[in-house]
């Protein structure tokens, strides 16, 4: 069995303010050629997660996946070679530095592609969607984190906080969907839906919005409801066991596909919903995170 080089990168793209697509290319002086930023993932590492540090390491921007775009299988100095590839766009720009690996960045509109040396490179930038892929909003549905047990809590069970394991659960969750380019925060009125943002509103800069519809008990309509107010926003949502399940099984029955045949979530999991031009399209089960 040929052992294989993981590694990941990305087509971060914006469109310039004549509405063509650009995307972002780098040149190595090493190999002195124009490609994807990409690079190896480090141990235990996933490969969005390697897709999105090495994009910033090499270019300065920070970025949010909206898909995966493909994957690469090629043979390189190093030995066997696969890269997963992911459509981005940047939320943030930290500032470019050259170095001995990237010495210059450059944003190229795709009739441009040709400066790209590798054929790979050039079919996979003519080959995404654009408009498509900039009409796509995400929201992400958190289940709250671990909280004390309800049997053995005597006070008002809205007031029931996250453990210590929760906690580490909620701070695990924000190191997650922070580059995610959020932008609202909304929350069960439960403290422990409310906690389990908190984090992640310390790192954005943003509240933590108390929303009616996410509370234990509520109806599936309002839950429905705030999905299409929400349909043109990036957006994560805590909520409970029962609601989170009801409304994953809604969007399957109305056309959304999903990831896996399943409609449960565990305490700090994640669903994630793609909305392409105001309709839900896909969604993404994310077990907890381990803490």
């Amino acid at each position: 069995m040929r052992e294989v080089i993981k590694a990941a990168g990305g087509v971060v793209f914006r469109f310039s303010p004549h509405g063509e697509p650009q995307v972002l290319v780098i040149h190595r002086p090493r190999y002195d050629d124009w490609s994807l930023p990409k690079g190896k993932n480090d141990p235990g590492e996933s490969s969005q997660a390697a897709a999105l540090r090495e994009v910033w390491e090499e270019t300065g921007y920070r970025c949010r996946v909206i898909a995966q775009l493909g994957q690469h299988e090629y043979i390189s100095l190093q030995g066997w070679k696969e890269v997963d590839y992911y459509a981005m766009t940047s939320w943030s720009f930290t500032g470019f530095r050259a170095g001995a690996e990237v010495d210059e960045i450059r944003w190229i509109p795709i009739s441009e592609t040709g400066l790209l040396s590798y054929h790979y490179d050039r079919q996979l930038v003519r080959s995404v969607d654009y408009a498509t892929l900039h009409s796509t909003r995400t929201l992400f549905v958190v289940r709250h984190a671990v909280a004390g047990s309800r049997q053995r809590w005597s006070d008002p069970d809205h007031i029931r906080p996250l453990t210590r394991k929760g906690w580490r659960q909620a701070y695990a969750l924000a190191d997650r969907l922070a580059p995610e380019g959020i932008e609202r925060l909304l929350s069960s009125p439960y403290v422990r839906c409310m906690q389990t943002l908190e984090p992640l509103g310390e790192l954005l800069g943003l509240p933590v919005e108390e929303h009616p519809a996410l509370a234990e008990g509520r109806g599936m309509r309002a839950t429905m409801e705030l999905f299409e107010e929400l349909k043109e926003t990036n957006a994560a949502l805590s909520s409970h066991g029962d609601i989170i399940p009801s409304a994953i099984l809604r969007l399957s029955e109305t056309g959304t596909a999903l990831s896996d045949p399943i409609y449960f979530c565990k305490k700090g999991s994640i669903w994630a919903v793609n909305v392409i031009g105001g309709t839900p399209v896909s969604a993404h089960y994310e077990p907890p995170p381990r803490v």
